[in-house]
């Protein structure tokens, strides 16, 4: 049990020292596993129960606030796509953005890959087509989506994080 207790000790040292951002979260965890096993638990159950604690302070921080989506990705200009950085609005359709409300935050839609297109009203009275797009090239790396994280997109984005620290 105490071999690992160290293995698990050494591995989340090792991951602070080549990711320090990930640090304090480390620290935490590494805490509050040493906190369960000083009772008894077994280091497996006590790691499973701090993740739990981890992920459930992760979701608490971020319900509420603005979301924020960094892109790594800059694209040169094309024909169809100008210059900046992508930015990818998700899955999720119902965060898709018009052209207008890209364009109101300085950037432009990319209007040759993902969209979802409606037409409302009728012949006599004419027809408008709405279209939503997916992805936008913007000036800055980070893109405020002007809507905050509901339960389900904070653990969502709590979850994708947890998975990326640990590659």
């Amino acid at each position: 049990m105490k071999r690992l207790f160290l293995a698990a000790a050494s591995v989340f040292s090792t991951a602070a020292i080549f990711f320090p951002s990930a640090k304090a979260d480390e620290a935490a965890l590494f805490a509050c596993i040493q906190k369960y096993t000083a009772l008894g638990v077994s280091p497996d159950a006590a790691l499973t129960e701090c993740k739990q604690k981890s992920l459930a302070s992760c979701i608490k921080g971020l319900l509420g606030k603005d979301i924020l989506i960094v892109s790594s990705t800059k694209v040169p200009a094309t024909r169809k796509i100008p210059t900046g950085y992508l930015i990818d609005l998700g899955d999720d359709q119902e965060t898709w953005m018009d052209g207008g409300e890209w364009r109101d935050r300085k950037c432009n839609p990319v209007v040759d890959k993902q969209s979802k297109t409606d037409r409302i009203g009728d012949p006599w009275n004419g027809v408008q087509k709405l279209e939503w797009f997916r992805y936008g090239t913007c000036p800055s790396n980070e893109f405020n989506t002007g809507s905050a994280y509901t339960l389900n997109s904070a653990e969502t984005a709590c979850k994708k994080k947890a998975i990326e620290e640990s590659i």
